[in-house]
């Protein structure tokens, strides 16, 4: 069954054109969301969602205050890579998390090492400084921390299952923010509350505590994207 074009992925498309043909050349600036809005007949969230995919493929970088720039020029669309998810993908990865999260947490609580704690700790505090500092790195330091989890299984296939969905988890952060009606401030407390409660129930060694705040955590993630709920 052929696969059902969405309006997003018009958009995607039509922009991309742009960039391939030198309408949009590099180094120039996208028009703004609401002019790219009232160009293609498209919703703020979805135009959101199509820079989204822009700077997940590094054509477009976004600066705060500025806007969208073209960061480089592609010779056709067929060359574009195909681990950029659509949303249905994102959808499916997030459940496909809550368990594979789920049961990383669990075993790291089992299997964690000293070591181990160190470093997490490490990663989680360097998550709340880039939050606090409203720096794009800290979506690397979010995968990251999550991806020690895995690691403190000392189960490789854990750690690579987690390692093949990268693009996806590095794309969900960046449209939950992007999306996101929740204030800056409150964003980053609960973010950072969901964090610790995993990383404690680790540290504590407590297994069954672990899988719960971690599936609530990446659910509640979830939810944010595709339900607007701020908690």
């Amino acid at each position: 069954m052929p696969k059902r074009t969405t309006l997003t992925d018009t958009v995607y498309e039509a922009i991309l054109a742009g960039v391939v043909d030198g309408g949009f050349p590099v180094g120039g600036r996208l028009p703004s969301e609401w002019e790219l809005c009232e160009s293609y007949g498209a919703s703020r969230p979805i135009i959101r969602e199509v820079l989204a995919r822009l700077r997940a493929q590094g054509i477009v970088e976004s600066r705060k205050g500025s806007g969208s720039y073209v960061m480089r020029r592609i010779g056709t669309a067929t060359q574009m890579p195909e681990d950029v998810a659509s949303m249905g993908e994102i959808e499916a990865c997030y459940d496909f998390r809550i368990s594979l999260e789920g049961e990383c947490a669990y075993i790291a609580a089992l299997n964690r090492n000293d070591d181990d704690i160190e470093e997490m700790t490490a990663i989680f505090e360097a998550f709340c400084a880039a939050l606090l500092d409203d720096k794009p790195g800290g979506i690397n330091d979010d995968f990251q921390f999550h991806l020690k989890i895995a690691e403190a299984t000392h189960n490789l296939f854990f750690v690579n299952a987690f390692q093949s969905i990268k693009s996806r988890v590095h794309l969900a952060i960046d449209i939950s923010r992007q999306l996101t009606a929740t204030p800056p401030e409150r964003r980053r407390r609960t973010l950072i509350k969901e964090h610790k409660a995993v990383l404690d129930a680790i540290v504590a060694g407590d297994p069954v505590k672990a899988r719960r705040e971690m599936r609530r955590h990446v659910t509640n993630s979830r939810n944010r994207v595709f339900k607007g709920e701020s908690h």
